[in-house]
C-alpha cells in the first residue's frame, strides 16, 4: 500500500475541510455582525430623528421648520437629513452629539444591544466618509464595529455614525453554538483522519509481515524438501543398494522430513479451522501424565544439548481434546528447547483452581523482551523478529504460539507468558473444568 500517497490526501482532504470550515465561519461572523450593525444604525437614525425634532422645537421657537429641496423620499432617514439640514443653514443649530448618545443609550438598551458606544460626526472627503470631526468620547478603538453613517447635510458632506466598543458578548452569545458544533466537527474529522492513517499504517505492517512470514516458511520448509530430494537421488542412484543400514538411514531421514512438512501442513491447516470456527474438538477425561512422559521421552532425544526436564502434576486428568492439546503441549516444550541456552532446563507442572486446571511449562532460556511478548501469539508475530534470528539464532515462522493461543480458545481457556530476557520464559495453559464451556462448534 502506497502510505505516504494516503497520507498527503488525508492532509490535503483536512484542509480543505478546514477552509470550508473557516470560509463558512468567516461568512457567519460577517452576518451576524453586520445584523448587530444594522439593528444599531436603525436606533441611531431613531436617536437622531429625537434630538433634531427636540432641538427644532427649541431653536425655531414656534416657527415652521421649511425643509428645502424636499426629497421624494419620505423615510426616516431623510426627514433626519432634512432637518438638520434645515437647522444648520437657517439656525446655525448643529446636532448634539451627547443628547444623541443620551437617546441611543435607551434604545439599544431596549433592543438589547451592548451600549459601550461612541457617536461620531464624519465629513465626506473626496466621496469617502472617513475624516471625524468630534465624537462624544474617546472610547473607540480599532476592533469597534461601525454603523453605516446616516447623512445630516442634503449635499451627503457631513453624516453621523456610531461606533460599537464593545460587541463580544452579543457575537460570542450568537456565535458559540456555530464555534461549539464546528469544533465537535472538527474533532470527530480529526478522529476519522487518524484512525484512517493508524488503520493504513497496520494494514502495511501486516502486509509487511505477511510478506516476512512468506519468507520465513518457505526458508523453513525448503531444508526438508531439500533433505527428501538430496536422499531420493541418492537412494534412486543405487550406490547404497548393497549397504542396508545406509538406506535404511537414508529411509529415515526421508520419512522423518516429509513428517516434518506434513506437521506445518496441517498446523496451518487446523489454525485456519480454529479462526473460522471450524474444527470439532472431541473433548473427553485425558490423562496427562502419558502424554508428558511421551514428550519428554521425545523431546530428550532428539535434543542436541544437555537436557533436564523435571515434571510435577498435582492434577493429572483434564477435560479436552487429546490430539490438540497434546499437539499445544509439543509446542511448548519444542519452543524451550529451540530458544534455550548451552544447556536446556525445563519444568512442567501443573495444579487446580476454581475453575482451571493450570499447566505450566518454564525454561531458562533467551526469554522474551516485554514487546516480543505483546505480539508473541500474533499469527505472524514471530515473522516480525524472524530477519534477527535468522542471522544469529533459530528459524522459525511463528505458527507454534499461535496454534497453542487457538487451541486454547478453542477448548474456552487462554494461555499466558511471563518472561525475562536472558532469564526464562513461562506459559501457563489455562484448561476448563467445565464441559459445555466455550465449546466451538462445526459451522
Amino acid at each position: 500500500m502506497h502510505k505516504n500517497k494516503y497520507k498527503y490526501v488525508s492532509i490535503v482532504s483536512a484542509a480543505a475541510v478546514l477552509l470550508l470550515l473557516g470560509i463558512y465561519m468567516w461568512m457567519t461572523y460577517r452576518s451576524v455582525t453586520k445584523d448587530i450593525e444594522e439593528r444599531a444604525g436603525a436606533q441611531l437614525t431613531w436617536a437622531m430623528f429625537y434630538e433634531s425634532y427636540t432641538r427644532a422645537d427649541i431653536v425655531t421657537e414656534g416657527d415652521t421648520l421649511s425643509l428645502p429641496e424636499a426629497r421624494r423620499n419620505l423615510s426616516l432617514a431623510s426627514s433626519v437629513e432634512g432637518m438638520n439640514d434645515a437647522l444648520s443653514r437657517k439656525y446655525h443649530s448643529e446636532i448634539s452629539l451627547d443628547t444623541v448618545a443620551m437617546y441611543v443609550d435607551s434604545l439599544l438598551s431596549v433592543a438589547g444591544i451592548n451600549r459601550d458606544v461612541t457617536v461620531q460626526e464624519i465629513r465626506d472627503k473626496e466621496g469617502k466618509r472617513e475624516r471625524v470631526i468630534r465624537e462624544n468620547n474617546d472610547r473607540r478603538s480599532s476592533w469597534s464595529l461601525m454603523t453605516k453613517p446616516v447623512s445630516i447635510r442634503r449635499d451627503g458632506s457631513r453624516a453621523i455614525r456610531l461606533a460599537l466598543n464593545n460587541p463580544y458578548p452579543e457575537l460570542a452569545r450568537r456565535l458559540s453554538p456555530l464555534f461549539l458544533i464546528s469544533a465537535i466537527i472538527l474533532g470527530f474529522f480529526a478522529i476519522i483522519i487518524i484512525q484512517l492513517l493508524r488503520f493504513i499504517t497496520e494494514q502495511e505492517q501486516m502486509t509487511e509481515l505477511r510478506n516476512d512470514f512468506s519468507y520465513a516458511m518457505v526458508h523453513d520448509m525448503k531444508s526438508p524438501l531439500s533433505s527428501i530430494i538430496m536422499g531420493a537421488h541418492f537412494l534412486h542412484s543405487g550406490k547404497v543398494d548393497d549397504k542396508p543400514q545406509i538406506k535404511e538411514k537414508y529411509y529415515s531421514i526421508i520419512e522423518d522430513e516429509a513428517e516434518h512438512l506434513l506437521a506445518l501442513v496441517n498446523k496451518l491447516l487446523t489454525i485456519s479451522k480454529l479462526e473460522n470456527k471450524k474444527l470439532i474438538l472431541n473433548k473427553h477425561e485425558t490423562d496427562l501424565q502419558p502424554i508428558i512422559d511421551d514428550l519428554v521421552e521425545k523431546a530428550k532425544a532428539k535434543a542436541t544439548k544437555p537436557i533436564e526436564i523435571t515434571t510435577h502434576l498435582e492434577v493429572k486428568n483434564v477435560l479436552a481434546d487429546e490430539q490438540y492439546l497434546t499437539e499445544a503441549i509439543a509446542n511448548l516444550i519444542d519452543n524451550a528447547v529451540k530458544y534455550s541456552k548451552d544447556e536446556i532446563k525445563i519444568e512442567i507442572k501443573s495444579w487446580d483452581t476454581d475453575k482451571h486446571v493450570l499447566l505450566k511449562v518454564r525454561d531458562n532460556g533467551i526469554g522474551m523482551t516485554k514487546e516480543e511478548q505483546q505480539v508473541i501469539f500474533d499469527k505472524f508475530g514471530r515473522a516480525a523478529i524472524h530477519e534477527k534470528n535468522r542471522k544469529g539464532g533459530v528459524s522459525g515462522f511463528g505458527l507454534g504460539l499461535n496454534y497453542v493461543d487457538q487451541v486454547m480458545q478453542a477448548h474456552g481457556g487462554k494461555v499466558t507468558v511471563s518472561s525475562e530476557k536472558d532469564k526464562f520464559s513461562e506459559f501457563t495453559l489455562y484448561i476448563p473444568k467445565e464441559k459445555n464451556e466455550n465449546k466451538r462448534k462445526e459451522i
